[in-house]
């Protein structure tokens, strides 16, 4: 009998169940995020955008406190949900929680920096595509909403940025993109790379930019083999930390100055830019096996 056909309704009912575990806990996240927006005093009657009020002071602690339950919600909360049901009381075994090399961790922090080229160059071709309409406005919408939640008067505001947009996506995403989506599709599919991939994909698709697919998608490869590798969840979260913590304290210490360096800002050179690139794909290439050949000296810690 062809095991492959055992193991198609296995995940197709796990994927159901996740889905249905997911919807329910978005309905509860948005709830949580409406009751924070009225708590603040925001007339939810007029029909007013939450992001937008995100920018008024009087909203904006409530506001994003909302945003930050809603995210918890919807994504840790599933995550934690779904582990339970496959493991009843041993659900935290299932994301694999094991202790953490800190040399490590920072081959793979630098393995994430030195991606950034092929980032930047991947977001310089999309910016060049067509795209339709609806597709432009869902990336303006998207933006639009993220800077509004980036604008920042105050240390205060940055340490309140550094938990919503770094801290709390880097668990609760983890948990459910590395944590229970790759892991059921490595599971189940003969190649891991391919499972990586689609779990990158998925995660890339949820943030719902067309012109941020591209490097959401680098960055969710790299997050997945850091997970797949040393078979520890606590390194593509640190990892997811770093990356999105990096950019609000850039955003912050730009400040005022961010709109006029973005009108003033040159188009770097494609011919330069892909050098760079292959130049810094060929030290991630070195970079890779040597992780490699130390998570396999280390076997019996990582397996």
């Amino acid at each position: 009998m062809n095991t492959q056909n055992q193991k198609d309704p296995i995940l197709l009912f796990k994927t159901i169940t996740l889905v249905a575990i997911m919807l329910i806990c978005a309905l509860f996240g948005s709830g949580l995020l409406f009751c924070m927006a009225y708590l603040g005093g925001m007339d939810l009657n007029q029909g007013m955008d939450v992001f937008e009020a995100v920018t008024e002071p009087a909203f904006r602690p409530f506001i994003k406190a909302g945003i930050g339950l809603n995210h918890l919600v919807m994504f840790a909360l599933s995550a934690v949900i779904f582990a339970y049901w496959m493991r009843k009381k041993k659900w935290l075994s299932y994301f694999d929680f094991r202790s953490i090399d800190l040399d490590l961790l920072l081959k793979f922090v630098v393995l994430l920096f030195l991606t950034y080229p092929l980032i930047g160059l991947s977001s310089v071709v999309l910016e060049r595509v067509d795209l339709p309409e609806w597709m432009k406005s869902l990336d303006e919408q998207s933006i639009e909403s993220l800077m509004n939640m980036l604008k920042m008067d105050g240390v205060v505001d940055l340490i309140v940025n550094l938990v919503i947009i770094a801290l709390i996506p880097a668990i609760s995403e983890e948990l459910l993109f590395r944590g229970i989506i790759q892991k059921e599709l490595i599971k189940n599919m003969k190649s891991p790379q391919v499972a990586i991939f689609v779990a990158s994909a998925i995660f890339s698709g949820f943030h719902l930019q067309v012109q941020g697919f591209l490097p959401k998608l680098i960055i969710g490869l790299v997050l997945g083999y850091a997970y797949y590798l040393t078979k520890s969840i606590w390194y593509p979260m640190v990892l997811h930390f770093v990356n999105n913590g990096l950019q609000v304290v850039m955003l912050f210490v730009a400040g005022d100055h961010l709109e006029t360096a973005q009108k003033t800002e040159e188009k770097p050179e494609i011919v330069l830019l892909i050098m760079v690139v292959v130049f810094s794909c060929f030290l991630c290439h070195l970079l890779i096996n040597h992780i490699i050949e130390i998570i396999d000296d280390k076997k019996g810690k990582y397996t």
